[in-house]
């Protein structure tokens, strides 16, 4: 017995799996099917193994996906128990099930599909939704690309980019609505829409629509409160705040203040918790919101009317941030400020006219955000010197401009705005019986989970960016692909963490080891996806020939004649009891792997 080939297997049949059992290929073909001249396995199994060459090797990039087959051509047939082919995996396929997957018509039914099976088959109830958006830049130019365009980015600069916007499920961070907009389009109405086909997703009314100050339009909550929906989500900075703090300490009603306490803070016996624990601090008010529709001669056609309450919480850990932030704006304008009006000298440029002081004043307090924070005195000063006469040039006499600014702090702004620090206002049109104050906090406070999704499409598994297609087509299906990848390590997290807690609660273990490489009995109760996929590294698939021992292989001497080894036996190695322990986590059976290993004939 002699060794063949081998072929690396590594976490293939997991994702395989977990793809089969997620429905992807099924829902794909049912929407996108065959045309005439397709051959070979169907776009729906192309979309699969091309998810598995992604997740697996951590490149979204067409041209490695053919290679990759090649050197994994048996092992993917057994996996799939089809004749797959590298021919199957080529660019042209790949960009051919890209087009398919840019068409927003065909993307809208492949994601209620999926969503819908997903909600079903995982018996989800999603009580809370989370809707977001990010930007993704690109290093090339695409001067023609209608999605390619260049808008502000996360850290303030302009740039070429792109928009995503998605909807997700809480506390899995399950996307179930994804779209991808042109970079310069504004957020706000981006919301709307992801809001209704998850809603439709989802089917039933009375579910908590959750997300940043983008979603604060009025529209937005005015088309969620008329959904029979609630919403919550933070006012963008305004003066209501300050009117709203100041109407509260009027009152001097310190019993009115609500504490919010961490779940592990509160004592189990039922005493009082320590306020000194607390991590943040609130009051809220009601007021009525009304939406009228006239049509075109002003006639009043639709009233709308709902209760809003805006919840005015300050957070410690916000206070302290924002707090020192703030300090460290007020010295950076106050320095350059002080610098607009240097004295007289060599290279020392001089402000020369009133307009130009104020609009680098303004611009100044625009840059640090400190409005209101100083107070300004300037003067005109005026030097007149004598210019002798020189060639064709009479003497004459100039006078040199200059302004001298004096800076002072208002220091009553600066404390008002201290006090401010840490501030915000919630609204939601929730009841306070099911979404109090506290619980207002603690919800906002997991927003995180919604950014997690856009971390992993930026991160090494997915790596939407650097992002090297060109076409729009191409990029907008990618994005729709790569989100498909994003829904598999969500629900990877959400079955292991649930499975472990109902472990625990049967008396069995409730974390997982020996995920974490250099220290094998560190355990977590939340294991990743991408933890559990690294422990399957360097699992292989060898192939095992023997010679032949018909008749006719012997020569008449009765000595054995030499002949090509032909693989007969297929062995796994690396396969471990810790495998098979995330596989059952996984809700997915060893036979993934067991199929593989083999006689052949």
């Amino acid at each position: 017995m002699q060794v063949g080939k081998v072929e690396r297997v590594d976490g293939v049949p997991l994702i395989y799996g977990m793809l089969e059992k997620m429905g992807v290929e099924r829902i794909v073909d049912s929407i996108i099917g065959r045309h005439g001249n397709w051959e070979g396995i169907s776009p729906g199994k192309v979309i699969v193994l091309w998810l598995v060459h992604i997740l697996s090797e951590h490149n979204h990039r067409m041209e490695p996906v053919r290679l990759w087959a090649k050197r994994r051509i048996a092992m993917l047939r057994m996996l799939t128990g089809e004749e797959v082919t590298e021919l199957d995996l080529t660019d042209d396929r790949l960009g051919a099930c890209l087009e398919k997957l840019s068409s927003v018509e065909i993307w809208q039914k492949v994601e209620e599909k999926l969503g819908e099976e997903l909600i079903r088959v995982y018996e989800l109830n999603p009580e809370v939704i989370r809707l977001d958006a990010t930007v993704s830049g690109v290093n090339h130019e695409g001067e023609e690309s209608e999605i390619l365009k260049v808008g502000k980015a996360k850290d303030g600069s302009y740039q070429k980019q792109f928009k995503v916007m998605v909807a997700s499920l809480d506390p899995l961070g399950l996307p179930i609505v994804c779209d991808v907009e042109a970079g310069n389009r504004a957020d706000d109405p981006l919301y709307i829409p992801s809001y209704e086909r998850a809603k439709k997703m989802i089917g039933e009314d009375g579910r908590l629509y959750v997300g940043d100050s983008k979603m604060s339009a009025f529209k937005t909550r005015q088309t969620i409160a008329e959904g029979g929906d609630y919403y919550l989500t933070p006012l963008p900075e305004s003066d209501l705040l300050a009117e709203l703090i100041a109407e509260w300490e009027e009152k001097d009603d310190e019993e009115s203040l609500i504490h919010v306490f961490l779940p592990q803070d509160m004592p189990k016996d039922g005493r009082k918790p320590n306020p000194e624990k607390a991590i943040a601090y609130g009051f809220e008010v009601t007021r009525m919101q009304t939406n009228v529709v006239k049509d075109e001669d002003g006639k009043e056609v639709k009233k709308f009317e709902w209760s809003e309450r805006l919840v005015v919480i300050c957070s410690k850990s916000y206070q302290q941030s924002q707090g020192e932030g703030q300090r460290k704006r007020i010295e950076k304008a106050q320095d350059a400020l002080d610098k607009l009006t240097p004295p007289r000298g060599p290279g020392r440029r001089q402000v020369q006219s009133e307009a130009e002081l104020l609009n680098k004043i303004e611009q100044i307090e625009q840059k640090y955000r400190v409005k209101r924070l100083f107070e300004y005195q300037y003067e005109r000063e005026e030097e007149v010197y004598r210019v002798r006469r020189h060639k064709d040039k009479e003497a004459r006499t100039e006078t040199k401009v200059r302004y001298q600014l004096t800076v002072t702090r208002n220091q009553d702004a600066i404390d008002k705005a201290m006090h401010k620090a840490g501030w915000r206002i919630y609204t939601t049109n929730a009841l306070e019986v099911s979404l109090p104050l506290d619980k207002v906090a603690l919800t906002y406070r997991h927003q995180i989970v919604a950014e997690n999704i856009f971390r992993r499409l930026n991160g090494k598994i997915l790596s939407i960016t650097p992002l090297y297609l060109h076409r729009d087509d191409h990029i907008q299906g990618l994005v729709h692909l790569l989100t498909l990848g994003s829904r598999f390590l969500a629900l990877c997290d959400y079955l292991a963490k649930e499975a472990l807690k109902k472990e625990a609660e049967a008396g069995g273990s409730a974390e997982l080891s020996g995920i974490y490489a250099g220290n094998p009995k560190r355990s977590t109760a939340t294991p990743t996806a991408e933890s559990m996929l690294k422990t399957f590294d360097n699992i292989n698939l060898v192939f095992l020939s023997l010679p032949r021992l018909d008749a006719d292989d012997f020569l008449d001497d009765g000595s054995q004649r030499v002949q090509p080894d032909e693989p007969r036996l297929t062995v796994l190695t690396g396969l471990e009891s810790l495998h098979e322990r995330i596989l059952a986590l996984l809700g997915l059976d060893i036979s993934l792997f067991a199929r593989l290993q083999t006689a052949s004939s």
